[in-house]
């Protein structure tokens, strides 16, 4: 294949420039009038900001427990979603276009109005009787398609179809944008539509009649526990008892220290016994009187001390028998000595020339010691008595209040649950009661973060960018037509083609000519020669 050079590309423009030209004029004629024909739409745009608020905890009387339905832990991205679909409820939008008219969203302001868009759109002749013509047998045509639908109806698919709404990525901003060939009618419609959604967002997180219900079961629930605690109150009156386990524990404790007293004290007392009647025995075993002097031979002084301290050795004996047994040490030690101070005692003389009696104080000292621990004794018994007689009463109160435990116990069970019903029912009143008033007040954790714009220019048509668009298309159209057009034409124009084709050589070439027209001949024809 020949190569091409850009004599080729210069011949293929030059040969089809008309159609090139005729292409970029009605490509850039079709765009232009296109672009001055089509309303101008305007955009408003709005932004709402969702907050973490008492929605995301809402009350449900519903429940056979009156819970708190807690809506904190659901992710924020599903939350948004639930926002968005309230935005784009059919509702909200049926109220938009009840609110402001179907006439608004179906007519153009100019219709409206009563006025023209231009003086050329509606006059006769010229350009714009065309596309008035164009767009009423457009209209004719598609309202087969409508005929079925009201005003109404259709005024809600072109806001449906104009509305924009879409939740910012990684955000809680939600932006609503609507398209309008008004500008007010364009920042209008999302102002309503707000407004309705907030109403709407209120009215769904909110569960109809919750404080009248919680304000009603609060009151039952308040009367249920006075009835409750009157009856615990004559209950404790009839008892005696105020509080169950304090008076449970007093008692046990007292209990406890009256049987380790009397436990003591019937020690003691068994110890003062025992001690009385080897004091009685010593006593009956010891001479009341004794021989204090005898004149008659050498007086036996060493006899006289041992006698004396064979008698503390056996009282020594008795005392240690009323604390030891027979079996102990100490007491085998003190027999003992006995044993060898009696054995010392007879081998003294028993008499004396001269003898001089007297009261024995051994006697005396285990008499006073045995009326001292009667007494003692004595004492003991009347303490152990008492004590038997206070643990008696408090074991019977013991008593008494285990059998009133069941009862008790359940009144104050019942109280007590009765109780908290009531605490959590007060503050779950107080919560729908915040609620409520938030409601009535139209306060919600919607914010609004950009109102509704009004625009000043209009988004589209983009004039600028459609003429560059046309000029573009236009060049690269008519070039591309020019290319087409020298492909599927295999007519032979330059000598070259002969040569290339044929692979003849060209022996002469006759030029284009022009012909007069009186003779004859066309108005124009071109001949070429082999």
């Amino acid at each position: 294949m020949p190569e091409r050079s850009m004599r080729d590309v210069y011949f293929v423009l030059f040969r089809h420039k008309r159609k090139i030209i005729l292409f970029f004029l009605a490509v850039v004629t079709a765009v232009a009038v296109f672009t001055w024909l089509s309303p101008e739409i305007y955009q408003s745009e709005a932004k709402l900001l969702i907050r973490m608020g008492r929605e995301s905890v809402t009350l449900d009387p519903t429940a056979t427990t009156g819970q708190v339905v807690a809506n904190v832990t659901q992710q924020r991205e599903n939350e948004v979603k639930s926002e968005l679909e309230i935005l784009n409820s059919r509702d909200l939008i049926e109220k938009v276009v009840d609110a402001i008219g179907p006439d608004a969203f179906l007519k153009t302001p100019e219709e409206i109005n009563g006025k023209h868009a231009g003086p050329d759109r509606h006059t006769g002749g010229g350009i714009g009787q065309m596309p008035d013509d164009l767009l009423a047998a457009v209209k004719e045509s598609l309202a087969g398609l409508f005929n079925r639908l009201s005003n109404r109806d259709r005024a809600i698919l072109a806001v449906t179809k104009s509305l924009g709404i879409e939740a910012l990525k990684n955000s809680d901003i939600i932006t609503i944008s609507f398209e309008a060939k008004d500008r007010k009618l364009a920042q209008e419609t999302i102002r309503q539509l707000i407004a309705f959604y907030l109403d709407k967002h209120i009215n769904v997180h909110n569960t109809p009649g919750s404080y009248e219900f919680f304000t009603e079961e609060t009151d039952q629930l308040r009367d249920s526990l006075n009835k409750t605690e009157a009856s615990l109150k004559d209950l404790k009156n009839r008892t005696g008892i105020a509080s169950l386990d304090d008076q449970r524990h007093i008692l046990l404790t007292r209990i406890g220290d009256l049987q380790k007293e009397l436990e003591a004290t019937e020690s003691n007392l068994a110890t003062s016994k025992a001690k009385v009647l080897a004091l009685e025995k010593t006593l009956a075993r010891l001479p009341k009187n004794l021989v204090l002097q005898q004149t008659t031979g050498t007086t036996n002084q060493g006899a006289d001390l041992m006698r004396s301290k064979f008698y503390e050795l056996q009282l020594k004996e008795q005392d240690l028998l009323s604390r030891y047994t027979e079996e102990s040490r100490v007491v085998k030690e003190i027999r003992r000595q006995i044993a060898e101070a009696k054995a010392v005692l007879d081998k003294e003389e028993p008499t004396h020339t001269q003898v001089t009696r007297g009261l024995n104080e051994a006697y005396k000292k285990v008499e006073l010691d045995l009326l001292a621990e009667r007494a003692n004794a004595s004492s003991l018994q009347a303490r152990a008595n008492s004590l038997r007689g206070q643990l008696a009463s408090s074991q019977g109160e013991m008593k008494t209040m285990n059998d009133s435990e069941l009862n008790f116990t359940e009144a104050q069970r019942e109280a007590a649950v009765q109780e908290t019903t009531y605490k959590k029912s007060f503050e779950r009143l107080e919560q729908a009661r915040i609620d409520h008033a938030l409601e009535m007040m139209k306060i919600s954790n919607i914010s609004i973060v950009q109102p509704p714009s009004y625009p000043v220019k209009p988004i589209r048509p983009r004039k600028a960018l459609n003429l560059a668009l046309g000029l573009f298309l236009g060049i690269i159209g008519g070039i591309g037509l020019a290319f087409t057009s020298e492909y599927v034409d295999h007519s032979f124009k330059r000598p070259e083609d002969i040569e290339e084709k044929l692979k003849l050589s060209v022996l002469a070439a006759i030029p284009a000519m022009k012909l007069d027209p009186a003779t004859n001949g066309t108005d124009e024809q071109r001949k070429e020669g082999t």
